[in-house]
């Protein structure tokens, strides 16, 4: 059971860090939410999965965990505010 709850909690760790410091462009928010929220949906899904697959489920459980945090630490990023040399203005319909 520990030994669940620990690996949970890392696999949402490295989600959340691997976001804020892969990604900083899109993570406008401070780099401590990102983080915590990958480690706290990590903990969250990883645990509920193993209370619906059961104890023998830790592969499962980890891979639900990994899928869950990535989903919604996703739901942090911001790719509308993103400042890029790519990104265009929007164009007026009198210029169409």
């Amino acid at each position: 059971m520990a030994l669940d709850i620990v690996t949970f909690a890392l696999l949402g760790l490295v989600v959340g860090t691997g976001a804020a410091l892969l990604l900083p462009r899109l993570f406008r928010a401070p780099r401590s939410l990102t983080v915590l929220t990958g480690m706290i949906s990590g903990l969250l899904i990883g645990g509920l999965a193993r209370i619906i697959m059961g104890p023998d489920s830790l592969l499962a459980s980890s891979l639900l965990a990994l899928v869950g945090s990535g989903l919604l630490v996703s739901v942090l990023a911001r790719p509308d505010q993103r400042s890029s040399p790519l990104h265009r203005a929007p164009r007026h319909p009198h210029h169409a």
